[in-house]
């Protein structure tokens, strides 16, 4: 019992590692998007378009190391829920990484104008409010902090209010001029990726609180 017990933890924690892992690649990914808006950089927006293969193969290869520790060691109730929530956790992860991907493949598809009048400054907004609640939810994850989990899914509601702001926004500027409407649509669908990346940060944080509460 002592062995399977021994193996159990040992596998959870190689788990937990991998997790951590996805956590900081889809984080970073993120984050080098969004800059590309400022200052593109096509090499940076290939290699981002190619991350979601990469990120979705180790949200796999994780997947597999849940399912064979709940198979191979029968799990107890809140050993099962760990696992469970850490295989939920993967799979939202691996989303988030294909939202980096997507905004860099919109930023490749504009067509050089500026696109300052077109809400960029709303964009940072909220792509610095994306990162603080996945910085949180990260954090809450790795300290089982349900309160702060709350908090996640509570701000997510921050994140709605600048979306709509920067859609009738945007609306406005390409009725005004037609020639925003290319860079216009594609900031449209940049701001919809990081709505998704923040809807995917309060299902995370739903899962710690079925991890620590069932």
């Amino acid at each position: 019992m002592m062995d399977t017990r021994h193996i159990l933890e040992s596998k959870k924690k190689q788990i937990e590692t991998s997790l951590n892992g996805l956590f900081e690649e889809v984080m970073t990914a993120m984050g080098r998007s969004v800059k590309c808006l400022v200052k593109l950089d096509e090499g940076v927006c290939q290699s981002l378009m190619r991350l979601e293969a990469t990120l979705n193969e180790k949200r796999r290869l994780l997947e597999q190391d849940c399912l064979v520790a709940i198979a191979s060691q029968q799990p107890v109730a809140s050993d099962l829920r760990d696992i469970v929530a850490d295989m939920r956790i993967a799979y939202e992860l691996a989303r988030m990484g294909d939202y980096a991907s997507d905004i860099a493949a919109s930023i490749m598809e504009m067509d050089g104008t500026r696109i300052e009048p077109l809400g960029l400054l709303d964009i940072q907004i909220m792509a610095g409010h994306c990162e603080q609640m996945a910085h949180n939810v990260m954090r809450a994850h790795q300290t089982a902090d349900v309160e702060l989990a709350r908090r996640v899914i509570s701000s997510d509601d921050e994140l709605d209010v600048h979306l709509r702001k920067m859609i009738i926004a945007l609306m406005d500027a390409m009725r005004a001029d037609p020639a925003n409407v290319h860079n216009g649509s594609r900031m449209l669908w940049i701001a919809h990726n990081l709505e998704r990346y923040g809807d995917r940060t309060t299902n995370i944080a739903e899962q710690v609180i079925f991890r620590v509460e069932g």
